[in-house]
């Protein structure tokens, strides 16, 4: 119960550092009847202001682009110049992301995101087991490594202590440190969402498991335990039914988030590799962390897979609680739903996220260091000769 504290308390944070950085459009407050539900920004403010600040949501983006294409222009080796530029193309997208989802589907995914909230409420009001409210230690520290690299990120906005201290200088690398948070932001939600989700699956599985005890022996409070397993099927198709619309919104911006942290792991290779800084912390540092984003990411989703795969188990079980044609109908339908609902995070439909996928990408990684490494060897070796 302590880490699923923590782990809300730390989550809150998050909500509160992401709204003074001006990341979200929406706050939560209580209703009237003393629920917690989201509330949309965007739509209740006036027209003006909110192209205002979406306007000036650019001006860090524009600063991004002229300094870092500058410094791209001066750069000497060919394959650096490609490598960057390619970067700074992604990084345009992956920044402009959150301003997309706000225009055309604000109103959309605040609806999800209550009814996402209205699906935890009715699964904590049917919970009578000991459940954390967040998860436990996994998530706990998933979500400590979430921070950790977030954390870093302001950090780096330090990297201007190394410089000259000018105007200039302070500007061009606020604006960039403020890019790099904002383009890794539907990353950060993503894995946030995925992670709840695994959460919400592993309390339903584990409520549909103490309700099945309570059947087959018989235990005392055994009334209305059919009806019970009835509601708990039906959120799981409303689970469904949430996660393919966020699906649909968010997996373009997630594809791209995700090949934009991986080019800049490549980037960084790169430079150490080809100009000898091994040595350098600070580069070890960035390395480790845009690879600690996807790790994390992907073990959220591989999470709340793993639980679906236990609800499939859990359904021979569920058949046998009870013997009537409507019971047997509606377990039927719950098993035709999840073979038609298959929970898999495909992005693009290329691909899915999953630990393969991540090993397969580390190995990437590893082969493509190798290579630049036999590549930087053998140009130094033609300088040579040419000497």
């Amino acid at each position: 119960m302590k880490a699923s504290k923590l782990s809300s308390g730390i989550l809150r944070a998050m909500f509160l550092y992401a709204r003074c950085l001006g990341l979200f459009s929406f706050r939560f407050r209580k209703s009237s009847d003393n629920v917690m539900v989201v509330e949309e920004t965007w739509s209740n403010r006036r027209s003006w202001w909110n192209w205002f600040m979406v306007i000036l949501r650019m001006v860090p983006l524009c600063i991004y682009v002229y300094t870092y294409g500058a410094w791209i222009w001066d750069r000497e080796m060919t394959i650096d110049k490609v490598l960057n530029s390619i970067r700074l193309i992604l990084s345009i997208p992956c920044y402009m992301s959150m301003i997309y989802v706000k225009i055309f589907h604000g109103r959309e995914v605040t609806k999800l995101v209550n009814r996402y909230l209205k699906i935890f409420r009715k699964e904590k009001i049917q919970n009578f087991g000991k459940i954390g409210r967040f998860g436990g230690k996994r998530e706990l520290f998933l979500i400590i490594l979430s921070l950790v690299c977030q954390v870093q990120e302001i950090v780096f906005l330090l990297g201007i202590l190394k410089w000259k201290i000018s105007v200039k200088n302070v500007i061009g690398w606020a604006s960039y440190t403020y890019v790099v948070i904002v383009s890794n932001t539907i990353l950060r939600i993503s894995f946030i969402w995925y992670l709840s989700l695994g959460v919400l699956y592993t309390n339903l599985n584990e409520n549909v498991y103490f309700d099945l005890r309570a059947q087959f022996y018989k235990f005392r409070f055994q009334i209305n335990r059919t009806r019970r397993l009835k509601k708990k099927l039906t959120i799981f198709q409303e689970i469904s039914y949430v996660v393919i619309l966020l699906q649909d919104i968010l997996n373009v911006h997630l594809f791209l988030n995700v090949v934009q942290t991986l080019l800049y792991i490549v980037v960084i290779s790169y430079k150490m590799i080809t100009n000898r800084k091994f040595s350098e912390i600070w580069l070890w540092i960035l390395f480790v962390k845009n690879i600690i984003d996807v790790f994390i990411l992907t073990l959220a989703i591989q999470g709340a897979s793993n639980q679906i795969r236990y609800t499939r188990e859990l359904v021979l079980d569920i058949f046998f609680v009870g013997k009537s044609k409507d019971w047997i109908k509606l377990v039927e339908m719950f098993v035709t739903h999840l073979n038609l609902n298959e929970f898999r995070v495909r992005l693009l439909g290329l691909f899915d996220v999953s630990n393969h996928l991540f090993l397969a990408i580390v190995s990437g990684i590893v082969s493509y260091l190798v290579f630049i490494v036999q590549y930087v060897i053998q140009i130094r070796a033609h300088k040579k000769k040419t000497w």
